[in-house]
């Protein structure tokens, strides 16, 4: 490999995050790996190469009155091999990162308090969603690659639909009580208890009402409470179209003058 990945993807955050305010990156003390913090004023982001997992995450924290970090939060992560790991493949992940750190949403998740009310904290999105599958089914990480070469971008309803439920229906016809299995019912717990309004809805109308019925009774069985009672109304509309309420006429209003 004829370059490195961490100084790639460091460099590229480095210079958006500069734009923002945010100071150059600075070394910082990871058990899981090598890791820099760029910081401004009450908050800061931080790249981690984990070595034991083999990849890389983007996080997020407010700081300490001491200007240390505080409790670190995972906003993207990607799967990569030092051995076997391509430069497009870092590209990828620091466009991936870079996408994170414009976002108006994750601007506006990081730079507030965390004094706020629960529907405010669901905040993570479908891409989010779609990067932590990549641990549990590795394969969808090149099939999200060739989306982004053909689109610019993943398109998560669409890309759900197509790659991610096959998968999952095999999963639960096949190995209903595997580790992964176990694994992807906490992340869609997760998901759905935290995710916003389109990431809820691509987990129940998208990925859940897509199974047949045999993998789907197989996996609610291993959700938790919030979700595996909303499924029960959801998965009712399973096959069927929802057409929008029709716009009522309004009357017209005339302007008449007195005479």
């Amino acid at each position: 490999m004829d370059f490195n990945a961490f100084e790639l993807i460091q460099d590229r955050l480095a210079e958006e995050l500069a734009s923002q305010g945010f100071g150059s990156p600075a070394p910082l003390e990871d058990e899981g790996g090598r890791a820099v913090m760029f910081a401004t004023g009450e908050v800061a982001y931080s790249l981690l190469y984990n070595n034991k997992q083999q990849l890389f995450e983007l996080r997020s924290t407010t700081l300490t009155e001491e200007g240390g970090p505080g409790q670190w939060r995972r906003l993207s992560q990607w799967l990569f091999d030092p051995k076997e790991g391509e430069r497009s493949d870092a590209e990828s992940i620091a466009n991936d990162f870079l996408d994170v750190v414009r976002g108006p949403k994750r601007v506006q998740a990081v730079q507030q308090k965390r004094k706020r009310g629960k529907d405010d904290e669901r905040n993570v999105d479908p891409v989010f969603f779609l990067n932590r599958l990549v641990n549990i089914f590795p394969e969808l990480k090149e099939e999200m690659n060739g989306e982004k070469i053909v689109y610019g971008q993943v398109r998560p309803a669409t890309f759900v639909k197509e790659k991610v439920v096959p998968r999952v229906e095999a999963l639960f016809t096949q190995r209903p009580g595997s580790e992964p299995a176990k694994k992807l019912c906490s992340l869609l717990d997760d998901m759905y208890k935290n995710g916003d309004m389109d990431l809820r809805s691509i987990v129940t109308a998208v990925l859940l009402n897509g199974l047949g019925d045999g993998a789907f009774s197989a996996l609610q069985e291993g959700l938790g409470d919030e979700l595996q009672k909303n499924t029960r109304y959801t998965r009712r509309l399973r096959g069927r179209n929802i057409k929008p309420e029709k716009k009522k006429k309004q009357k017209k209003v005339e302007a008449r003058l007195e005479r």
